[in-house]
């Protein structure tokens, strides 16, 4: 068994950690590249939102087997929206499997190492997205987004006692972004600094075999200010470039504890859920389904509850349709022997969907049954739509253009994520984020 480190950059692209580390501003990264490890880029899930990409990360299966497919989901058999937690995730997460409290919870990967798990190993997991509440583990946790109440996100009592009393934060205020730029970037460098300070203590302070700590405030800077991070002339350009020269020292100052911690014996990664590019277009789901007849909205009703009587279809975050089918829904219309016309019809519109300027909006299309498989596959989208680079998908009801834009600069890319791992850690085909638990417990 080696330990091992593995900090995640939420958002933090292969091509712009390669340009950075090029222009010199990642002095850290370039040195540890030196050495026995390799960049590579890697492939997100499909949705390519943060909540379902970690866990697709931390438990190494499809979304099929752990169901989480968004930040929201419908209640079942309803319109009602429901926001899946920790608790909802339904297959053992690495540090539940190697600390042999994963409770019933079974899924095909951990299989895979029921028969191989020796002694309970313990862990460190700091700020995880979807890992709120906190559950007893064997080691400490403490939740990334969403995480409204810090106590009942970490576990044990003692690491929040630490965590409250030198000002850590779950996360920052991202819509001061738009309120008050000045306040957004200090609250950015304060949270990154001490969420660095927390992560050193319990490197340094803890027994443990994994460790994972994730960085978010990347994140909360690409949506806003990704079209500064090459243009000179910005604004804010220098503060991007700033920001990221101080992840630099931190992961450098991670990767130093961490050597000498071991030896220089220890396994170290970085990587990332997604990646980022410039938003071009926002595009408007609900409104290119209300505007190609799939949908009708009673806006007297709220939410996901305006879907009326006579609708095929609906979008939620970031572009996952679901057919509004007879017997899953109240006001469901289609039949089932009418769905598979319905699916053929939207993927087809869709793929040949152009912008205003006569680009081509859609990626590709794909179907459920192309993406998950396992016990959760009945919740599944029906479909899911992958934009054009540039063409940022959203399941926004209120709005009644197909196109537009907003406050948000940047958009989650899935083919763009990163990971630095070892030399040593081969794989025959493309990096996939599902593929990295499976070699971390091969590790451990």
């Amino acid at each position: 068994m080696k330990k091992t480190l593995i900090i995640g950059l939420d958002g933090v692209p292969y091509t712009l950690l390669k340009d950075y580390i090029k222009l010199g501003i990642l002095p850290n990264f370039e040195r540890i590249l030196s050495g026995n490890y390799q960049l590579e880029q890697m492939d997100a899930s499909i949705p390519d939102v943060s909540s379902t990409s970690w866990t697709s990360f931390m438990t190494g299966v499809n979304p099929g087997e752990h169901g989480i497919y968004g930040f929201m989901e419908l209640s079942p058999n309803t319109y009602k929206m429901a926001f899946p937690n920790f608790k909802d995730v339904q297959s053992p997460c690495i540090w539940e499997i190697i600390g042999k409290t994963a409770g019933g919870k079974s899924s095909t990967l951990s299989g895979k190492y029921a028969s191989k798990a020796g002694r309970q190993l313990r862990s460190v997991v700091l700020n995880i997205p979807q890992t709120f509440p906190a559950l007893p583990m064997n080691g400490i946790m403490t939740a990334g987004f969403v995480c409204p109440d810090m106590k009942r996100g970490t576990y044990p009592d003692a690491a929040y006692e630490y965590l409250k009393s030198m000002q850590y934060m779950s996360d920052i205020d991202a819509q001061k972004a738009v309120t008050d730029t000045e306040a957004f970037f200090k609250e950015a460098f304060f949270a990154l600094e001490k969420r660095a300070e927390a992560y050193r203590h319990f490197l340094n302070n803890e027994e443990w075999a994994l460790f994972i700590g994730v960085v978010t405030e990347t994140d909360r800077l690409h949506h806003f200010f990704f079209d500064a991070a090459f243009d000179e002339g910005h604004k804010y350009h220098n503060t991007f470039v700033t920001f990221y020269k101080k992840m630099d020292e931190i992961v450098g100052r991670l990767f130093d504890d961490f050597m000498a911690l071991t030896g220089g014996e220890g396994v170290f990664m970085t990587m990332s859920d997604h990646g980022f590019t410039k938003i071009d277009k926002e595009v408007y789901m609900n409104a290119w389904l209300q505007e190609s007849g799939f949908l009708k909205l009673n806006t007297a009703r709220e939410y996901y509850e305006q879907i009326d009587a006579g609708s095929s279809a609906f979008a939620m975050d970031p572009a996952r349709i679901y057919i509004n089918s007879d017997g899953r829904y109240p006001l469901g219309s289609v039949k089932h022997g009418d769905r598979a016309g319905v699916v053929a019809d939207i993927k087809a519109r869709l793929l040949s969907l152009n912008s205003p300027s006569d680009k081509p909006v859609i990626k590709a299309v794909y179907e459920r049954d192309e993406l998950y498989n396992g016990p959760a596959t009945d919740r599944a989208p029906d479909l899911v739509a992958v934009g054009n680079d540039g063409f940022d998908l959203k399941g926004n009801l209120k709005k009644t253009e197909v196109f537009g834009n907003s406050h948000f600069k940047g958009m989650h890319t899935r083919h763009d994520a990163h990971c630095i791992m070892p030399v040593g850690l081969s794989h025959s085909t493309r990096l996939h984020i599902e593929d990295l638990a499976g070699m971390i417990l091969e590790i451990l």
